[in-house]
């Protein structure tokens, strides 16, 4: 063979078999990425093929009152789920489902999550037409899952809350994911505490088949992580006194009532009526009861406790009492010109309760026997300035930064500039404000807040409903003795001869109060009644506003009476638990 052929036949061949080599080094490399560097990717991916991560939802911690009774809890409860394919094969589950239930089915919004809820807290037939007729065919499932409950229902709700479903993904500030269709809370302590009430979600891994459908459970019982329950919320509420409270108000009036610790400001009631179920709002099938909720005019969802405004009528005296006597304005002896029933300033006159006048009269008589007329003298000497000073010391136009939602109304404290920017300022303005009325505001909270402080000796307390009590603010530049003498005449209220509050007595308890009656919107006047008992070391401070109730005494008093006595029956039946725990009787014995 020519030598030139066969050099060129040899050059030929030492390229083939190099680019060869280059192939095989290339496969070599390659097989070296797929089963060493990426060997864990594809592993997950063909895991993920038939592992799939299901989530476990925690459960939500418990609320309790102070006496360890369950206002919120959870119970198990089934919900129907899909597994998200094409808009398309969505579709026809859906379709399937209504079809074989009779029930109608909404498709929520997209979210993150491959598997989403279709129908919460569905009946054990709807369970068992998807186990037995569905699942095979369609990717729906069953879920358990846990739901809200509140045993109480209607008799704690503007306290508790409510809770509704979350409408799109997000993640909370400590960065735990939401997805749609949780229920989070909306309103009240279900708000407040969300983020520790809520807990931990944890997640199982469980094997599915082609379609998504779990057919294992368990196919890892030591790689998931189990969930983490909610923190228990321990109240200060009193559901005894809550329930006492509940009972009193009448049926037909709206209104409120609020008791406190009057030495520490702890919430041992809080009555906004009329109330709501919040197991409406975790029931799937509710929509048209909440719907009806919302609408109605009564305002049931409103809690009156916090976010009412009302004039507070006569049960506001004793702001104009405490600055008129550290003022030097009067004292338990001085007089001014006597009551005739009524009182002309400028051109308006001023009407007393007693239109045939009450005669002259000292401050404790005023209070016993609520002269408008002695009070608007006092106003006119002791004049707008001060009046709003010691107004604002007892946390009048303020919030008192209770741990609720929604927020507090704060009221309204008018001064003279409050006057001069809307009609003018005119001495009647605070011959109406002396006596709770006016532009004056109020909630049942602050009222509540206001004679703690009068009969704890000038301590302003901060209302909360769990954890430790602040600390009780002392109010400035009132004194001792000014406070003895407006307690001295909220005593001579309930127990005087000529008293308006009599109907607040409780046997055995010495009660001191202030009713009040207060022009409003309404047609017929509000109706109030604040006290604090025992008189001498007082431990508990209630307010009550019944909305078109009409005289305080005769309709507010008796609703502060039903609180007090439920309050002492209350202590009276612990003190005898405690008397016959086994540690006491061994100590006995």
């Amino acid at each position: 063979m020519d030598p030139e052929v066969l050099e060129d036949w040899a050059r030929k061949m030492r390229g083939l078999m190099v680019l060869a080599g280059l192939l095989f080094a290339i496969l070599l490399l390659r097989l070296f990425h797929l089963q060493i560097t990426t060997a864990d990717n594809y592993a997950k991916e063909s895991e993920d093929n038939w592992i799939a991560q299901k989530r476990r939802k925690a459960p939500r911690g418990l609320v309790l009152d102070r006496d360890g009774e369950v206002l919120a809890r959870n119970r198990a409860a089934y919900s129907i789920q899909l597994t998200r394919g094409s808009r398309e094969d969505d579709a026809k589950a859906i379709e399937a489902l209504e079809s074989a239930t009779g029930e109608s089915v909404r498709l929520g919004k997209r979210g993150r999550e491959r598997t989403v809820r279709l129908k919460r807290d569905v009946k054990f037939r709807t369970v068992a037409i998807v186990e037995e007729r569905l699942r095979d065919e369609w990717p729906l499932g069953i879920a358990i899952e846990p739901q809200r409950l509140y045993p109480a229902g209607a008799l704690a709700a503007h306290i508790i809350g409510y809770m509704g479903e979350q409408q799109d993904d997000l993640t909370s500030h400590q960065g735990r994911p939401y997805a749609v269709g949780d229920y989070v809370g909306q309103t009240g302590l279900e708000r407040v505490y969300e983020d520790s009430l809520r807990g931990w979600d944890g997640v199982d891994y469980v094997e599915v088949d082609v379609r998504d459908r779990v057919i294992n459970e368990h196919p890892f019982p030591d790689r998931g992580v189990p969930p983490r329950s909610g923190r228990d919320l321990h109240l200060t509420v009193d559901l005894d006194i809550q329930r006492a409270a509940t009972n009193a108000m009448p049926d037909s009036l709206a209104g409120s009532v609020v008791a406190l610790d009057a030495r520490d400001g702890a919430v041992l009631a809080m009555v906004s009526h009329p109330s709501y179920d919040p197991n409406v709002f975790v029931s799937y099938g509710s929509q048209a009861e909440r719907q009806r909720l919302i609408q109605d005019p009564a305002k049931p969802m409103l809690n009156r406790a916090i976010q009412g405004g009302y004039p507070p009528g006569s049960t506001l005296k004793m702001i104009g009492a405490v600055a008129a006597l550290e003022n030097g304005v009067t004292d338990t002896l001085s007089t001014f010109a006597a009551c005739a029933g009524s009182l002309q300033v400028g051109d308006v006159v001023f009407r007393c309760a007693n239109r045939d006048g009450h005669g002259e009269l000292n401050l404790l008589e005023a209070v016993e026997t609520s002269c408008n007329i002695y009070f608007n003298h006092l106003a006119k000497i002791l004049g707008i300035e001060a009046w709003h000073d010691y107004g604002s010391r007892f946390g009048f136009g303020l919030p008192t930064h209770i741990d609720l939602d929604p927020s507090e109304f704060h009221g309204i404290l008018p001064d003279r500039q409050y006057h001069r920017e809307r009609d003018g300022w005119v001495t009647g303005h605070l011959m109406n404000l002396v006596i709770g009325q006016g532009y004056m505001l109020v909630t049942p909270l602050q009222m509540a807040r206001y004679v703690a402080a009068l009969g704890n000796g000038g301590y302003l307390v901060t209302p909360h409903l769990q954890g430790k009590a602040p600390d009780p603010v002392r109010i400035e530049g009132i004194t001792d003795a000014t406070l003895d003498i407006v307690r001295r005449a909220m005593y001579r209220v309930v127990y005087g001869e000529h008293g308006t509050g009599k109907r607040a007595q409780v046997p055995g308890i010495e009660v001191a109060g202030k009713s009040g009656t207060a022009q409003g919107p309404r047609a017929d006047d509000d109706a109030w009644f604040v006290a604090f008992a025992p008189f001498e070391e007082p431990e508990i401070a209630v307010a009550v506003v019944v909305e078109g109730g009409g005289g305080g005494g005769s309709n507010a008093a008796p609703i502060a009476r039903a609180v007090i006595k439920a309050y002492f029956d209350d202590q009276a039946q612990r003190q005898a638990v405690a008397a016959d725990s086994p540690n006491n009787k061994r100590r006995g014995s």
